[in-house]
């Protein structure tokens, strides 16, 4: 139960609706952290071939582009697009597909121009990384808004 005197206040910073920072949606307080992890359409996620971070709402649009791209599996010879490398790996024997010998040749030469890809990056060492580094911040804040103050009577 809240007093009448206090239901303003209590409803105003337990009830009332909010606005998502990211999209302007407004929602109950109660659904924003769903909202702003997993609904918002301005939320930043990472492409699933290249990491690249972009709004979830253009994500459908890059990855259609980029899981089109090629690059050379190193077993068979083949250019495979990204968005069909893990099920090639599953299938994949080693035997190079018979090519005729002009177009390996070019094949090899714009593969050999090409910088070697990155290494792949470990999801679960930046998750951690990135949890470390919010927990830091959100420990710098605490300390600095509960820091004590002085008490002047006690001082003199």
């Amino acid at each position: 139960m809240v007093p009448r005197k206090h239901a303003e206040e209590h409803y105003e910073s337990t009830h009332a609706p909010v606005t998502c920072s990211l999209c302007s949606e407004m929602m109950d307080p109660e659904n924003l952290a769903l909202h702003k992890g997993e609904k918002c359409p301005k939320r930043i996620v990472t492409c699933d071939y290249c990491e690249f971070p972009l709004p979830a709402v253009d994500l459908f649009e890059h990855q259609e582009v980029c899981g089109n791209r090629t690059e050379l599996c190193h077993l068979c010879n083949r250019y495979i697009r990204l968005r069909e490398r893990v099920a090639h790996e599953v299938t994949c024997n080693g035997t190079p597909a018979e090519i005729p010998r002009s177009i390996r040749e070019a094949e090899r030469e714009r593969a050999a121009r090409r910088p070697p890809p990155p290494p792949p990056r470990d999801l679960s060492t930046r998750r951690l990384l990135f949890t470390i580094a919010i927990a830091g911040i959100a420990i710098f804040l605490g300390s600095l808004l509960f820091q004590r103050k002085p008490d002047i009577s006690q001082a003199n």
